[in-house]
Parts: C-alpha cells; structure tokens; sequence
C-alpha cells in the first residue's frame, strides 16, 4: 500500500533524474518546456519534486531529448533519429484520456470501487475520478501507486502505438540488441542469415507441444 511520503520521495527522486536528463541535452528549462507544452515555472517544479509530471507529458519529454523512457523509470547511449512534428497539447491531451479510461477499464475489470482504490493509493477518490476522466494529468508517482493497486506493470499504460512510442519501442529495441554477445550480432546483422531469423520467428509461434511432437518425429527418422 502506498503512502503520501512514499509518493512525494518517488516524486523528488523523478525530478532529479528529470533535470539531469535535461542538462545533459545541454537543453534550458524554457526551450524544453515549450517541447512539452508546459511553461518554464512548471517544468521548473517538475525538476524540483514539488509537482509530479504525468505519462504522457514523461513520454513526450524522453522523446523531444531523445532518452528512452525506461531510463527516467528505471535509473547509455543516445541514438539520434529524424522526429515527427507532434502537438504536444493535443497529443498529451489525448494521452490523458487515454489512460484514464484504461485506469477506469482495469478498475472496473478487478471489481474495484474508486473508494477502494483511494485506500489503497492514499489517493483522494474525488482526484482519481478526475484522473479516469482525463480532466487531469497523473503524476507519475501516482500513476505507480495506482498501477500497482490494479496489479498492472507501468509499462501497461505507455504509449504502444503512436509517434513516440513508436521510438521508445525502436530504442529499447536496440539497446536490447547491444546486449547481445558480438558473436550473436553480428549473425542477427547478415543481411544473408534473415531466411534464418525468419524460419526462428515463425518456430517461435508454433504451441510447444506441437514442437515436442515434430522433434520426436525427427528422432524416430533418425533412428
């Protein structure tokens, strides 16, 4: 169960990692607010602690700094790539309601009234009904605190699909693809091995037991 406290470490602890993602862009507070759509002043109480960023606002400023999302949730390498023109007021916007409806959605799916959920986040009903109907942004730390109470994982309420989660997806990709052995990375690199990684993919969606069963088929060939 989550506590205001908890909520309010998590929340300065953010804006640290907020600002020194900033700084190392070498960006200034006015030019990336105004990346955001938030004034300097927010953007500037953001950093401090005092007021939490919400998802969608943390999604669209990893993507204006080109930092992956991960690494303001879970404090590399830079990888520059051509951005889309986004409207950060109607995509955040849109992003708001969004994830207010998955919140209500899950609520609703877990049989969880808004009471309960208050009481398990330390989160004022009357807030969270603000929250499920996007009239609000969701600090991220309260975002955390109710996910955990619908037994979902952060990542459930991200971006999947558009412009900038389109990115995240494509940065995470790669750093997953640096970890790789070199001996790995390079056969995943063959333009000649594909037919390889193709025949792979598609083993990959055939039902175990169906694997099982084409294995011993083979031994009993070879035998």
């Amino acid at each position: 169960m989550a506590d205001r406290q908890t909520i309010q470490l998590r929340t300065k602890m953010l804006g640290a990692v907020l600002r020194q993602a900033r700084t190392t862009a070498g960006r200034t507070l006015k030019e990336t607010a105004a990346m955001i759509g938030v004034s300097s002043a927010v953007l500037a109480s953001y950093e401090r602690g005092s007021r939490g960023i919400s998802l969608p606002e943390l999604e669209l400023l990893g993507y204006a700094l080109q930092a992956p999302l991960h690494r303001f949730l879970r404090p590399s390498r830079n990888e520059t790539v051509k951005k889309a023109e986004v409207n950060p007021a109607v995509l955040i916007s849109l992003r708001q309601h969004y994830i207010g409806a998955m919140i209500r959605s899950r609520r609703t799916e877990v049989e969880m009234s808004l009471r309960d959920l208050a009481k398990f986040t330390g989160i004022s009903a009357a807030r969270l009904s603000s929250y499920e109907q996007g009239e609000r942004p969701i600090p991220i730390a309260e975002l955390e605190a109710i996910s955990n109470a619908l037994n979902r994982d952060l990542r459930f309420f991200q971006d999947a699909r558009g412009t900038v989660g389109e990115w995240q997806a494509m940065q995470e990709a790669y750093e997953a693809f640096l970890k790789l052995p070199a001996d790995l990375r390079d056969f995943v690199g063959s333009p000649e091995n594909e037919p390889y990684l193709r025949m792979a993919q598609r083993l990959s969606d055939i039902p175990v037991e169906k694997v099982r069963s084409l294995g011993e088929g083979f031994l009993e060939i070879s035998l």
